[in-house]
């Protein structure tokens, strides 16, 4: 039985940089074997933190890209794409996605609640952004009166 939920505004889809051109064209399309508890589906990340070790792949030791992460000086969260999906630019059907959270609560350690989720429908590209860890962007200036004003854009933000 699915468990229908209503997601975050904003959910994330982790996809490795090899499907990124893919993606940008065509969008998220549902994909899997329908085989158990598995459900073919779009699966994303229902939580409002920056991506980190509790999250898909990264939870399940040996699920990343080993030869991938080698080019990132070993650090999986830099070697992956974060698709942010807008769920309001989209009529989709969410799930909970139980079978991760079964699987998964043992390796975290606590139950994730509706950290994974789903949905049975393809995404459109107009409804998702690229998003990467990057080195941070320190910028300086003086502003129209004259004050000093410093900028800095975080490691995990949009990439274009």
């Amino acid at each position: 039985m699915r468990t229908q939920i209503k997601p975050n505004r904003y959910v994330f889809h982790v996809s490795h940089p090899a499907n990124r051109l893919r993606i940008q064209k065509l969008g998220l399309f549902k994909s899997g074997i329908k085989n158990g508890n598995i459900p073919i589906g779009v699966y994303a990340h229902n939580v409002k933190t920056l991506p980190n070790y509790d999250w898909y792949p990264f939870v399940l030791f040996g699920e990343v890209d080993k030869e991938l992460v080698k080019l990132y000086n070993n650090e999986p969260l830099n070697a992956y794409d974060y698709w942010r999906i807008d769920t309001f630019a989209i009529d989709n059907k969410w799930f909970l996605d139980a079978a991760a959270r079964g699987d998964f609560s043992l390796e975290l350690g606590y139950d994730p609640g509706k950290m994974y989720i789903y949905t049975d429908s393809n995404i459109s590209p107009n409804a998702i952004q690229l998003f990467r860890f990057q080195n941070d962007i320190h910028q300086e200036f003086r502003g129209v009166s004259g004050a000093f004003h410093i900028r800095n854009s975080g490691e995990f933000r949009t990439f274009k």
